[in-house]
């Protein structure tokens, strides 16, 4: 079997395990509001504060904020558009993990993190991190719509993207504004979206 049709199939394969995981985290969140990991890792985060660390996973944090996020995204869109590049695909998978994003939230309703004094105020609900959900489909959706155009580019922008993404989810908890279920659950999401919606848009 080549490589070029092998891909697909162990994406499929990658994608079915995502959503196994995801599915069986949902369903904890949904009945039972908790993970034995949750607190002692909350702890462990609270008890390591310093003020550099804070100002720098506030930063983190900000990086992958809507203000951010949204205006930087129509602008490499129309970029895209310009170099004749997949910028449909970027945009659907940024957008649509946006708005799905939403819709979990909604659906789960769990309330944010009280164990530890926060460093950030969060209004909306918590389940799944929207900031872990919105710079992995932006770093994932990034990468593969460059990879036509420039694939060596594209390889390190996967790459790159992906620490930033970690980073961005690890200074969620540090701010104790999320659980580590809620991140886990973020990254999941966004990978099951953009790999989906990068096999339906296949040339």
């Amino acid at each position: 079997m080549r490589a070029q049709s092998l891909a697909p199939l162990l994406l499929w394969l990658f994608l079915a395990g995502g959503a196994a995981a995801f599915l069986e985290l949902a369903e904890d969140v949904y009945r039972h509001e908790g993970f034995f990991f949750d607190a002692p890792l909350l702890a462990w985060l609270y008890a390591h504060r310093t003020p550099a660390l804070d100002r720098a996973m506030r930063l983190l944090s900000f990086s992958a904020s809507v203000q951010v996020l949204a205006p930087l995204s129509l602008v490499l869109a129309f970029w895209l558009w310009r170099r004749k590049g997949r910028w449909a695909f970027f945009l659907l998978g940024v957008g649509g993990a946006a708005l799905l994003n939403l819709l979990l939230k909604e659906f789960f309703a769990r309330g944010r993190p009280h164990l530890f004094p926060p460093l950030a105020v969060e209004k909306d609900y918590s389940f799944p991190s929207g900031h872990a959900m919105g710079s992995l489909a932006f770093a994932l959706a990034l990468g593969l719509a460059l990879k036509d155009l420039h694939p060596r580019l594209g390889r390190a922008v996967l790459v790159l993207g992906v620490l930033w993404s970690l980073a961005v989810g690890l200074s969620r908890l540090y701010l104790q504004v999320h659980y580590p279920s809620d991140v886990l659950a973020g990254f999941l999401a966004a990978a099951l979206w953009v790999g989906g919606v990068y096999l339906g848009t296949r040339r």
